[in-house]
């Protein structure tokens, strides 16, 4: 098997090539150039010698990136458009790719563009786009390719089994009854492979069933009941607040994001429903594609707040400003409620209005009263210390501070081991420089996802299946991520026509300035071969 040939530069019927039809300048002509630059090695090894000729893998990847550029991502869209926009007829050479092959070659390559997403990064620090010394993180929803409707719990799937079982046992009478009636074969045929199909659906529902079972065994007993799954993508889990809805089967798409370019260094997609657990990796991620450096800071907000991403920073020496989302409840939070301000509020004591004294390891409540050390103590994967008080009696705030069911009449506290990270963390957020990084934050990362989702219009997965999904995300990141590098190489060429302008206006300049002082010395000698003459 070969490639089919063709040639941009080729001169048509008129005299004219695609080439003609094409500004110098225009970004088709700039993806053909990076596609050339990458390594496209393990893409070529996919194919085989055997069978017809192909389209060219070269040319179909530079077709989907310029396509997920230009905030397309439906086939037959880019099919149509390359029959009848130049920009798309001149990246695809003219060979109009139809939509089957196109999708045919997205769904084959997904598991390459993570590695091609990597080379870009690497491009752009080779231009020195930016230092990378300061990352941001962020992440969003985006839906998935089905529709919340097909979410199901476990009576409705059951409902929906026996109702299919019903409905194969009628196509099953009705077939019975269509041999001993000697029916034309091509009925039977036709009920059969009816049959056949509602019998695939039947199987699949009973493997949602399966599915939906183990899941329910890993989630609190207080969720089983209300847990669905979707029947036609199961790997999408339901999430709230998807593009405006309060609940839709969606993905958790994580971006790191370089503050200086607002380039996309590192990416994934998680089935998390929120980012607590995501530093670790995206930090791993960043330090793959970058390289590692110690100097780098990471900014953060207070979706990644979680006592062991704490205990990571602080254990690898990292510079990483991560947003509390409720200060109010650290032991060195300054502004702590007097008694006659909680009696006037006549709210319930939290655990937030008691300071801790690591000094003495003890805790003081805001009577006054001493909370002492009691133990150590450990819950599955939690490490804590109790700390409790001697006594409560007298106390103005003892309705409020114990619980109905505490029968000891005395105040306890548990303290987490890593407690004293989010402290640490807490005092960091306190200085000038965490509170301009969590702004510059805001300003960085916050606008990539407002690209990525309203001027590219990426809301929503094409693709279903969970890997699926993570090689779409990296074209989505890939499509913004040539957008930026675009931009720069624009940048620098009109910088290098106006320095050169510059650097030819000097020049004359000075040819003028020497030619002022030239001229005036040769005019005697002119006037004199004229009388000589």
């Amino acid at each position: 098997m070969g490639f089919i040939p063709y040639d941009r530069n080729q001169t048509l019927l008129l005299g004219y090539s695609l080439d003609d039809f094409v500004p110098q300048d225009a970004k088709c002509r700039y993806v053909i150039e990076l596609v050339n630059r990458l390594d496209l090695s393990d893409l070529l090894e996919k194919y085989s010698d055997q069978g017809a000729d192909s389209f060219d893998p070269a040319l179909m990847l530079a077709t989907w990136f310029f396509s997920y550029c230009e905030g397309e991502s439906s086939t037959r869209r880019i099919e149509n458009k390359c029959h009848r926009d130049m920009h798309y007829i001149y990246i695809s050479a003219y060979l109009r790719p139809d939509h089957t092959s196109l999708s045919r070659f997205r769904k084959a390559h997904l598991d390459l563009m993570n590695e091609y997403f990597v080379q870009l990064v690497h491009m752009a620090q080779a231009e020195g786009l930016s230092d990378f010394r300061e990352i941001s993180m962020d992440g969003s929803k985006i839906q998935a390719s089905c529709s919340h409707k097909q979410n199901k719990s476990s009576d409705a799937l059951r409902n929906k089994i026996a109702a299919i079982r019903s409905d194969i046992d009628a196509y099953m009478a009705r077939c019975d009854m269509a041999e001993l009636n000697d029916m034309p074969e091509e009925d039977i045929h036709s009920i059969r492979a009816k049959i056949k199909q509602i019998e695939a659906k039947e199987q699949q529902l009973k493997e949602r069933q399966e599915q939906l079972d183990v899941r329910k065994k890993e989630i609190k007993s207080e969720y089983r009941d209300k847990h669905t799954i979707n029947a036609v993508e199961p790997d999408a889990p339901m999430m709230s607040k998807v593009n405006g809805n309060k609940g839709r089967p969606a993905y958790n798409s994580q971006i790191s994001v370089d503050t200086q370019s607002q380039l996309i260094v590192a990416n994934d997609t998680v089935q998390d429903r929120n980012d607590s657990n995501q530093f670790t990796p995206q930090y791993e991620m960043i330090n793959t594609n970058l390289g590692h450096d110690p100097n780098r800071k990471y900014n953060n907000d207070s979706g990644y707040f979680a006592l062991d991403q704490l205990e990571y920073v602080h254990e690898n020496n990292i510079d990483a400003v991560i947003n509390d989302p409720t200060p109010q409840h650290r032991s060195n939070f300054t502004e702590l409620p007097s008694v006659a301000e909680l009696l006037e509020q006549n709210r319930k004591i939290t655990r937030g209005d008691f300071r801790y004294y690591a000094e003495g390891n003890y805790y003081e409540c805001p009577s006054g009263r001493k909370l002492s050390f009691v133990r150590h103590k450990k819950e599955a994967k939690r490490a804590y210390d109790l700390y409790t008080s001697q006594h409560c009696d007298g106390c103005p705030l003892k309705e409020n501070c114990l619980g109905k069911g505490n029968r000891s009449g005395c105040r306890n506290i548990r303290r987490d081991r890593r407690e004293i990270y989010a402290e640490r963390m807490s005092d960091k957020l306190k200085s000038e420089n965490a509170k301009e990084r969590l702004k510059r934050r805001a300003m960085t990362v916050e606008p990539v996802f407002g690209n990525l989702k309203e001027n590219l219009g990426f809301r929503r997965f094409r693709l279903r299946g969970f890997e699926n999904v993570k090689g779409e995300f990296n074209l989505m990141c890939i499509g913004h991520n040539i957008n930026i590098l675009f931009k720069y190489a624009l940048k620098k060429k009109n910088q290098a026509i106006k320095a050169k302008t510059k650097a030819e206006e000097q020049f004359f300049d000075v040819l003028e300035l020497c030619l002022s002082f030239i001229i005036p010395f040769f005019r005697p000698v002119q006037s004199f071969l004229v009388r000589l003459g």
